[in-house]
């Protein structure tokens, strides 16, 4: 799993961000355009602070919103809408959470999730790999003992710890 903050998103190459193996969580704190914006909207989980402002400004940010919110993009696009504050950009799916601390909302998302897991559904999502690739994700993640870590949990009626 790869978590960006926010300074970290400006220098990034979408391309890289979007062929990425790991689950990416990019997460924005103010203005976000250009190379930025494409990172946040490339990534496979998006979060931003009440006082964000995403603009898409760019044919790599446009291919982001493709990527985040399928033939929506072609509404958005028609709007003339390019600067979205966090909550518009909730609304429109450009992103996935608000979240006015994000060293919380990082610890408070991984807490019961596994890392593994995520890693493996992104690959899935992104690449559609097919049978072949399911199974050997599957095969992955039971290797490793992620699946038995979630349900020792849920018969113990707690919390799992990745």
């Amino acid at each position: 799993m790869i978590i960006l903050r926010p300074g970290e998103i400006a220098d990034l190459e979408p391309a890289v961000i979007a062929s990425a193996r790991e689950c990416v969580i990019a997460t924005a704190d103010g203005a976000v355009g250009g190379r930025a914006a494409a990172v946040i909207l490339l990534s496979d989980y998006a979060v931003a602070t009440p006082r964000s402002v995403i603009t898409i400004d760019s044919a790599q940010a446009w291919a982001g919103v493709v990527w985040r919110v399928g033939a929506d993009a072609l509404r958005l696009h028609a709007s003339g809408a390019t600067h979205f504050n966090a909550t518009q950009a909730s609304e429109a799916g450009l992103i996935d959470a608000i979240a006015a601390d994000l060293d919380e909302w990082r610890a408070s998302f991984l807490e019961n999730r596994s890392a593994m897991a995520l890693d493996s559904a992104a690959a899935l999502i992104a690449r559609r790999g097919g049978d072949a690739l399911e199974r050997a994700e599957f095969a992955r993640l039971f290797a490793a003992g992620e699946p038995q870590r979630g349900l020792s949990a849920f018969l113990e009626k707690r919390r799992p710890r990745f």
